[in-house]
Parts: C-alpha cells; structure tokens; sequence
C-alpha cells in the first residue's frame, strides 16, 4: 500500500511542478489541496504540505516535491507497522504451539 502512496505523491509533485501553480486562480488553493491529500494519505503527517504556502510567489515550492517527501517520511512508520505485525503473528504462532 506504501507504494501506491508514494506513487500518487510523485503525481501530486509533478502536476503541483508543472501546471499546479498557475491553474489556481485562487492563491493558496493548491496548498489547500494539497494539505488535504496529505492528510488523507498520511494521516498527520499531511499538515507539512502546508509549509508550501510560505511561498506566496508560487515559484520556488514547485520545486520542493513535498507530497513526495511525506510519503518518505511515512515509509518509516510503514516498515516498522509491517515489523510489529509480523513480530506479533510470530508471537501468536509459538503460544498456540
């Protein structure tokens, strides 16, 4: 499941570096988005979307891949729910044993 967040970030990160910028007639609106999508992916984590709107020039964070640098961030917790399932089904199967 990571990979297909981490996939849709990248999308994410390409339309905000190439179109996303200029089809907001409203400032911010692509932030706001932007936020929303994290925070549905990624729980929390989401919100750091919003350091994008400290640029008001919408030039220089269309550069920043953030969604993609969330998804990043959020692989680490990933990797250790996977840890801690497979530990507790490790676990479940030697006490029925």
């Amino acid at each position: 499941m990571w990979w297909f967040k981490f996939y849709i970030s990248i999308m994410v990160d390409t339309f905000d570096m190439t179109v996303g910028r200029v089809i907001f007639v409203m400032p911010f609106a692509g932030e706001i988005i932007g936020v929303a999508f994290g925070c549905a992916m990624f729980g929390k984590k989401g919100l750091i979307y919003a350091a994008e709107a400290i640029d008001p020039t919408e030039q220089i964070d269309g550069f920043i891949p953030t969604a993609t640098i969330i998804a990043l961030m959020a692989k680490k917790d990933h990797d250790e729910e996977r840890r801690l399932r497979r530990e507790q089904q490790r676990l479940e199967r030697g006490s029925s044993g």
